[in-house]
């Protein structure tokens, strides 16, 4: 048993050998030879490590210790179920203090080859179905654009049948805006520019300038850039030298081993949603990279982060928990499958996580109160614009 002691006005605290005990767990605080508790600390003690909070010569229960802090600390029980869980795991977390740096891998930051789009000037002209938002060539380019480039799709998608190359509104803005493509609207009569056809997309589709321009960085970066429908993602990914004409190892159709979504600032997610999308692509063995358009200092928000956590280290006696005198991994956020999570929120954590020198974890707790982690990881995709981040299901 470990006995604690409630004061209303000045908190729970542990003394003597419980106060040392839990010390040498690294729980709380020490303070005027008191060792003062957190409530997520309390209630993780009262819990599952047999506390006892003794008030007025009375113990008290989980629930009155929740009754106590929950209207002083927001969303205390998601909180709690994510300290819970972290502990369980025999790991240290500890509640967010700005003044602390880590030593999280943010300093590692991936880099991503790149190779500019060297792309002849074009003489040929898409028909271009408005209404549709789809178009064709039908000249001898329209096989250099597919067969070197992947540029629309030639014929029927992986059969081969058909000849006429098919572009998409992305494909057609980026050919007319940087390669002199003509275009000529079947439904108006009459040639339209890029801007044209973008202003025309962006009146049906919300958010069509911040995909377009995400696909036109890594576009003219030599990546292939398709379509993500399949996985519940914006696109999906390849790298430099990627060809529809080119089979995997196995004698099969390529896959690509990327998809990217965009979360623009204005928008707002779910936080079932956005995870189901990073299960769906790590289900097929791809991996989830998320694109924030770049942020000035007026966009980023104070949004809360709730933990800093630590992790393993490997020293000669095998592997051990890090400490709080290793300085922390990671700055954790704790939510719940029914919040909204936006692109200005979630680029406010990552900002706050680098000047950390920590990397960013989100904690979700399910409607069972089980903990799903995800962690972000940057990209270094040079000279862009935009803000890129791995996203991993990790298992602590």
């Amino acid at each position: 048993m470990i006995e604690l002691n409630f004061d209303p006005k000045t908190g729970i605290w542990a003394e003597g050998e419980y106060a040392d005990k839990l010390r040498g767990n690294f729980f709380g605080e020490l303070r005027d030879e008191k060792l003062w508790l957190l409530p997520e600390e309390v209630m993780y003690l009262v819990d599952l490590q047999n506390g006892m909070v003794m008030h007025d010569g009375k113990s008290m229960g989980f629930a009155e210790i929740l009754a106590e802090y929950a209207a002083k600390e927001p969303r205390l029980m998601i909180k709690y179920n994510a300290y819970r869980d972290w502990r369980d795991r025999g790991l240290i977390i500890k509640r967010f203090d700005p003044g602390i740096k880590g030593h999280g891998k943010s300093s590692h930051i991936k880099k991503y080859p790149s190779r500019s789009m060297e792309l002849p000037k074009l003489t040929a002209t898409l028909f271009w179905d408005s209404s549709s938002a789809l178009g064709v060539i039908e000249d001898n380019e329209a096989r250099m654009l597919f067969e070197d480039w992947w540029l629309g799709q030639s014929g029927v998608y992986k059969q081969e049948r058909g000849t006429i190359v098919k572009l998409n509104f992305f494909e057609a803005v980026l050919l007319s805006k940087h390669f002199g493509l003509r275009v000529f609207d079947v439904v108006k009569g009459r040639d339209v520019s890029a801007k044209d056809i973008m202003d025309d997309i962006s009146k049906r589709r919300e958010f069509a300038k911040p995909m377009y321009q995400a696909y036109e960085d890594w576009r003219m970066r030599g990546y292939i850039v398709k379509t993500g429908f399949k996985f519940g993602t914006h696109f999906r990914i390849y790298f430099p030298g990627a060809s529809p004409l080119k089979e995997s190892k196995d004698g099969t159709w390529v896959h690509s081993k990327h998809v990217l979504h965009i979360f623009p600032k204005e928008e707002k997610l779910l936080i079932s949603e956005w995870a189901r999308a990073v299960r769906v692509a790590h289900g097929v063995k791809k991996t989830f990279i998320l694109g924030i358009p770049k942020l000035t200092k007026s966009d980023y928000v104070d949004y809360p982060a709730d933990f800093l956590a630590f992790r393993r280290k490997k020293n000669a006696g095998g592997w051990v928990r890090e400490t709080p005198s290793d300085g922390p991994r990671y700055l954790f956020a704790a939510v719940s499958e029914e919040e909204h999570i936006g692109g200005v929120e979630l680029a406010s954590l990552l900002h706050k996580a680098e000047g950390m020198n920590l990397n960013l974890i989100l904690s979700i707790t399910d409607r069972e109160t089980a903990i799903t982690y995800y962690a972000l990881n940057k990209i270094d995709l040079k000279g862009s614009e935009y803000d890129y981040y791995e996203i991993e299901w990790m298992r602590p």
